[in-house]
């Protein structure tokens, strides 16, 4: 199985929706996430070909996520450019600064957990699944069923969600939460550990040949962007699994640094050459573009290898 394909096996579990669609939203979030910044769709087609995505599909996920107002179009002459609108690049700009940060505190301390209780009547059982869903995405998880915890500040986003939703009963509490049951109450019962760490140690044995190919120099810069793009959709998934939970809470040799060090690695070693991957890809759309493209990176997230693989 080759690697792309495991990792897409893997995303496949840590994300949500459609392959194309999270592709695209990514290419969008990694090289055209400033403020005006605009790609011609010809490039993001030429693009989304090296991920496995051909022209139709991608021009169907323009046009859908241009009418759901994610991106805006513009048209000079025959041509069409898109950017991301204000409300996208806000929210993508969100995630990445959670991304950077994700698995870099190695913290031990008891945080002030974020509790969200709520009731909601089985005749609003659509309600109640969207509301799970979104906390889920918040990094919240059910210590009980009406129970959701985080060890994140994430309250405000939670209480905006149920006032979008119209949950008519829902508490916000901050403060320690202590084990009272004789087998299950502890906050890190909110979590699957076992299938976290089976995440972890997957994915960072997915990621040992392509560091391995990098290392030697033998990755081509069309690999590099393929290779950059895949890894990040997989690994913005994680925290759903392991929101940062504090280490004195978690098993011994908890994985969560190790994967964050080898995706940090890759990342970076990959950069430069993805970067002009894709200013070559849009210079033979439009020349004037190419100073579009944005340069992200990780500076926060400078680890020591954590043991060979």
């Amino acid at each position: 199985m080759t690697m792309r394909r495991k990792l897409e096996d893997l995303r496949t579990i840590v994300a949500e929706g459609p392959r194309g669609r999270r592709l695209l939203v990514t290419l969008m979030a990694e090289y055209w996430l400033k403020e005006g910044a605009m790609v011609p769709s010809g490039a993001l087609v030429e693009l989304m070909q090296d991920l496995n995505v051909g022209p139709s599909a991608t021009r169907t996920l323009l046009s859908r996520l241009k009418h759901e107002g994610r991106l805006v179009a513009t048209k000079e002459g025959r041509r069409t450019y898109y950017a991301l609108s204000s409300k996208a690049r806000n929210r993508l700009s969100e995630g990445f600064e959670l991304i950077r940060t994700f698995g870099t505190e190695q913290h031990s301390e008891a945080p002030v957990w974020t509790t969200l209780l709520f009731s909601i009547p089985e005749d609003q059982r659509a309600i109640r699944q969207k509301l799970r869903k979104g906390l889920s995405w918040m990094w919240f998880a059910p210590l009980y069923d009406g129970a959701w915890i985080t060890p994140q500040p994430r309250g405000q986003q939670a209480l905006a969600l149920c006032h979008t939703l119209g949950v008519e009963s829902a508490s916000l509490i901050h403060g320690d939460i202590v084990m009272a049951g004789t087998n299950f109450g502890s906050p890190v019962d909110a979590w699957d550990l076992e299938l976290a760490r089976g995440l972890y140690q997957s994915f960072s044995e997915i990621l040992y040949e392509p560091l391995t190919q990098t290392q030697k120099g033998l990755v081509r810069p069309s690999e590099a962007m393929q290779i950059r793009t895949e890894t990040i959709n997989v690994f913005r998934g994680l925290p759903r699994f392991d929101p940062d939970l504090p280490l004195n809470l978690l098993p011994p040799d908890w994985p969560r640094s190790k994967a964050r060090s080898d995706f940090s690695e890759l990342y970076a070693s990959t950069t430069e050459a993805a970067v002009s991957y894709v200013r070559s890809v849009v210079k033979k759309h439009s020349p004037s573009h190419v100073g579009d493209v944005d340069i992200r990176n990780l500076s926060l997230a400078t680890f020591p290898r954590s043991g060979a693989h």
